[in-house]
């Protein structure tokens, strides 16, 4: 787990998202990131961000700190039960702690990088 509970999310833990609001009291949002060098891929409720290492990849990212013990060990618990890896990323000068997976198998690319916007707009 990151040492100053700082954290990039990019799927359900995005504010306006159901994980975002289990957690939402324990949550301080710090400011959104088009993070370069990944790629999102679209399971059935949720989003998986494997590393391209290609400038050109990007997702979009929202930069909580976590405030309370708890709350950092139940997500990261709950990332790690669902196959992802932890990793660290750097934004804006803070070492932020990522959740990724390591192949994208055959699930289709979120072309847009962006969760939130995928998610509304095939809710339309």
């Amino acid at each position: 787990m990151n040492k100053d509970s700082c954290y990039a999310f990019y799927g359900s833990l995005r504010r306006g998202m159901y994980n975002h609001q289990r957690f939402q009291p324990h949550l301080q949002y710090l400011f959104t990131e088009n993070l370069a060098g990944f790629n999102l891929y679209a399971l059935e409720r949720y989003p998986i961000a494997v590393k391209s290492n290609l400038i050109s990849d990007a997702i979009m990212v929202e930069v909580f700190k976590i405030l309370n013990c708890d709350t950092e060990a139940a997500i990261h618990q709950l990332e790690m039960n669902a196959g992802y890896y932890y990793d660290e990323v750097v934004i804006r000068g803070i070492r932020a702690g990522i959740y990724l997976f390591e192949h994208p198998r055959q699930f289709p690319l979120v072309e847009c990088g962006d969760w939130v916007r995928y998610v509304k707009k095939t809710e339309d």
